[in-house]
């Protein structure tokens, strides 16, 4: 019997180390997945808070842009509405020039000598018996008139030289000029 116990007692004691070193290698396993589980953690973490830096930066710099741009607009804007103040007060005075300067204004743009019987001058109410004394040889227009300016009109054709046409179609060149004159 002692040859039993002794093969029983070395069976057990082989399965013991056959249990003890899959133990072992099941707990290696394991070290091994739960180390190569934390090192790809830590790289999506690392990769997460890279992408969630540059995304950051790049909001930086977009709300730096956007405000650089809302700045570069208002000052624009600003630019724009100073011009246009100095165009609208322009034109309030040209629409309001004195009896003197608006005939003499008149004067200086039309050639007497080309109007005809069917040529008339289309002139600011206010002013039509002074123009007509002024250019007795020029049909003077009794029941239409301009705010400023004048009109040269010839068979239902009219050449428009009132102040707002004429600026306007200045305009650009104008408001060249003002900027220079306001912001160099």
């Amino acid at each position: 019997m002692s040859n039993l116990d002794n093969l029983t007692s070395k069976i057990i004691n082989d399965a013991k180390e056959k249990a003890a070193e899959i133990e072992q290698k099941a707990k290696e396993t394991a070290e091994e997945k739960y180390k190569s589980g934390m090192k790809k953690a830590e790289e999506k973490k690392e990769r997460i808070l890279e992408t969630g830096k540059r995304e950051r930066e790049l909001l930086s710099e977009r709300m730096k842009s956007g405000a650089n741009l809302k700045a570069r607009n208002d000052k624009l804007k600003a630019k724009q509405d100073a011009i246009d103040k100095v165009i609208l007060r322009l034109k309030e005075k040209l629409v309001n020039m004195s009896e003197r300067e608006y005939l003499d204004y008149i004067s200086k743009n039309i050639d007497v000598s080309s109007f005809n019987q069917n040529k008339k001058l289309i002139v600011k109410k206010e002013y039509v018996n002074k123009v007509k004394e002024r250019f007795p040889n020029i049909k003077v227009e009794e029941n239409e008139f301009v705010n400023s300016g004048f009109i040269i009109e010839e068979n239902g054709i009219q050449e428009n030289y009132t102040f707002e046409v004429k600026l306007d179609f200045m305009r650009d060149e104008l408001e060249v000029e003002i900027s220079k004159l306001l912001f160099s």
